[in-house]
């Protein structure tokens, strides 16, 4: 919005109206783009905040589903049974392949990272694949990235065949 002003000056000839024009914002139009910065703002940073969660349970879903699958390629390839467990403190810190074979190096270690909550098979808290890369049991995974996710997680199954699929749903209370 722009503005004049009106003054009057004095000339030889008579008063003549002299005009100025305004340069920068007025205290209004500054409040109201204020107001408008904050309400998008509002809508925005909670949707940003569950898209940036969305995918950390999606990429941590993922990660399983490559140790998955590295396990149960190496178990066919070295015609052996192949492990996946989970760390020490449970599938929430990481999981690790170790090589079936003595003196060798592990296969995989994952030291897991993040705000991530991972609950995955229990006693024993592993995957066992046999050398054809079929599973002796069923298992799934939960990814739950706490209560800002709207209870909303990821799943990550893996079926007796050594196949995974991903699933989101609701989370569990356990």
């Amino acid at each position: 919005m722009v503005a004049f002003a009106m003054s009057t000056a004095t000339s030889s000839s008579g008063i003549v109206p002299v005009r100025f024009t305004q340069r920068g914002f007025t205290l209004v139009e500054l409040m109201i783009g204020l107001v408008l910065v904050s309400v998008l703002l509002g809508i925005g940073v909670p949707t940003f905040r569950e898209f940036v969660l969305s995918q950390r349970a999606q990429a941590t879903g993922m990660d399983i589903n490559i140790a998955l699958v590295t396990a149960r390629s190496e178990a066919i390839k070295r015609n052996t049974t192949v492990v996946l467990a989970a760390h020490a403190d449970g599938w929430g810190s990481g999981w690790v392949i170790p090589s079936p074979n003595p003196g060798e190096p592990e296969i995989l270690n994952h030291v897991q990272s993040g705000n991530v909550s991972i609950t995955g098979p229990d006693s024993p808290a592993e995957v066992e694949f046999s050398p054809s890369g079929r599973t002796m049991a069923m298992a799934d995974f939960e990814i739950d990235t706490g209560p800002d996710s709207g209870n909303v997680c990821r799943f990550v199954r893996l079926g007796l065949d050594g196949r995974t699929s991903f699933e989101k749903g609701e989370c569990t209370d356990e």
